[in-house]
């Protein structure tokens, strides 16, 4: 029964949108359980970094040779707002209307995505720098780092060490 309901939800919540370029002439997205974001990226310094966020609010982080891997090493939850701030800059940047674009330079800075959300999905490769993806990519890098807090909050605050 709650699966009927969930997906006459999701049905009714995207029939708006058929036709339409969400986030620019229509309703907004709507992030339904079946959402589903990746970026990954590589610089020029080697420098690589996978993130999967789900419909469930849980964003997947990989680093270094793990995100070269396509691998997952730590997952976390986004809160509300995090989710909210996510959509908007998706739709602000040309995410879900595919205008995503990139400068060419550095060369060796490589980025992938792949988006999908009721109604439509999208892919696109780019190099270079790039003002669509860096809010995107620095967003997810601030909820990621939240695997660091632990570690973070066991050293000393500056000007508890006193020097002799």
């Amino acid at each position: 029964m709650v699966a009927v309901v969930a997906v006459a939800v999701v049905a009714a919540l995207t029939a708006g949108c058929a036709g339409k370029s969400p986030g620019l002439d229509g309703p907004r997205v709507v992030f339904a359980e079946d959402f589903y974001l990746e970026l990954s990226t590589r610089g020029p310094d080697g420098y690589a970094t996978l993130y999967r966020v789900n419909g469930a609010r849980r964003l997947g982080f990989g680093g270094g040779t793990d995100a070269l891997n396509r691998r997952i090493s730590w997952v976390g939850a986004i809160t509300d707002e995090q989710y909210a701030e996510l959509q908007g800059l998706l739709e602000r940047h040309g995410w879900f209307a595919g205008t995503v674009s990139a400068q060419g330079e550095p060369a060796q800075r490589v980025t992938r995505g792949q988006l999908r959300w009721p109604g439509g999905s999208r892919r696109f490769k780019l190099s270079g720098d790039s003002a669509d993806i860096d809010p995107v990519r620095d967003l997810l890098d601030g909820v990621a780092r939240q695997r660091l807090s632990r570690d973070l909050d066991r050293l000393p605050e500056a000007g508890d060490v006193r020097y002799k």
